[in-house]
C-alpha cells in the first residue's frame, strides 16, 4: 500500500492511458473514466512520457481524439525538454529522431553540430544513420543526449525494440556516455515535479514499465504504482531490485486507491 496519500500524480501515457493497435491509439478499458475522475478531484497531475516520436502538442491532440482532454502544458516529454535545453544554451544539434518529430528541430542551426541527440527513430535506425552518429560522437568532443532509455514497448500486442539498445550500442562503440533526457532519469522526474510545484515525496508515479517508470521514480524519491496493463509482465511484480510501492490492476484501480486515501 502507498506510504501516504499523494498530493499530486505523475502518469505515463502509453500502456496506462492507451495502447497502440496497428499504430492506432486505443484507450485502455476504464482509463478515460479514471482520468476524468483524477481531473475532477483537483489533484494536480502531469503526464510524464518517454514518447519521442511526437511533439507534446501532437500528443495532446492524439489523446483528445480517444477521449482524454489534456492541456498541452500538462505533458512533459523528452522532446519538450531537449528543445528547451537547446534554446537555453544556443546549441547546434545533430539529431537522429523519428521523421514525425524532426520538424521540431528545423528551427535550430544544425551546421557543425556541438551536441548529438538520439530519439526513437524506429525504421530510421539504419547502419548509415548509426554510423554517421557514431562518427560525430567518437573522440568525445560533443555532448550526447538520449531521448529516453526504454528497452521495449508494446504495439498491437507485440513487444518492439525501443531506443535503449541503440543508445547502448553508440555508447559502447564511441565510449561516450549519453545523458538521458527522459525516464528513468531523476532529472526528468524532478522536472515533472517542478511543473506541479511539489517535492518528489508528495507525488506518485503511475506506470507500466517497472524499471523506467516505477524504478526511476522511486530512485528519485517518488512513490511508484505499477499497473498491470501495457508492457507489464507477471515477472515484473517480483522484480529483483524494483519493489513498487503498490501494484494496481489498471489506472482505474490506481486512482481508486489514491483518491480513497485519507
Amino acid at each position: 500500500m502507498l506510504h501516504k496519500k499523494p498530493r499530486g500524480v505523475l502518469c505515463d501515457i502509453s500502456g496506462v492511458l492507451k495502447n497502440s493497435v496497428n499504430r492506432v491509439d486505443v484507450a485502455i478499458e476504464k482509463s478515460v473514466e479514471a482520468f476524468q475522475r483524477l481531473q475532477q478531484s483537483g489533484v494536480p497531475y502531469v503526464l510524464c512520457t518517454n514518447e519521442s516520436c511526437y511533439s507534446t502538442a501532437t500528443l495532446a491532440e492524439k489523446l483528445r481524439k480517444i477521449g482524454f482532454d489534456v492541456p498541452v502544458e500538462k505533458i512533459i516529454s523528452p522532446v519538450s525538454v531537449i528543445i528547451q535545453l537547446i534554446k537555453e544554451n544556443n546549441h547546434r544539434p545533430y539529431v537522429l529522431v523519428n521523421e514525425k518529430v524532426a520538424t521540431e528541430f528545423t528551427q535550430f542551426d544544425q551546421t557543425n553540430p556541438d551536441i548529438v541527440v538520439v530519439g526513437d527513430a524506429e525504421e530510421h535506425f539504419t547502419y548509415e544513420s548509426m554510423n554517421r552518429t557514431f562518427r560525430l560522437l567518437v573522440g568525445g568532443e560533443r555532448k550526447f543526449y538520449a531521448l529516453g532509455r526504454s528497452k521495449y514497448y508494446l504495439d498491437s500486442g507485440e513487444l518492439k525494440l525501443e531506443v535503449g539498445c541503440f543508445i547502448a550500442g553508440l555508447e559502447y562503440s564511441s565510449q561516450v556516455q549519453a545523458e538521458v533526457i527522459g525516464k528513468p532519469s531523476a532529472v526528468f522526474f524532478n522536472q515533472a515535479a517542478k511543473m506541479i510545484g511539489m517535492s518528489p515525496g508528495d507525488l506518485v508515479m503511475i506506470g507500466d514499465d517497472v524499471e523506467g517508470d516505477v524504478g526511476g521514480a522511486m530512485s528519485a524519491g517518488f512513490q511508484g504504482i505499477l499497473v498491470k496493463t501495457g508492457k507489464f509482465r507477471p515477472k515484473d511484480a517480483n522484480h529483483p531490485t524494483v519493489k513498487p510501492t503498490f501494484i494496481a490492476d489498471n489506472l482505474s484501480h490506481a486512482i481508486d486507491v489514491i483518491l480513497g486515501m485519507k
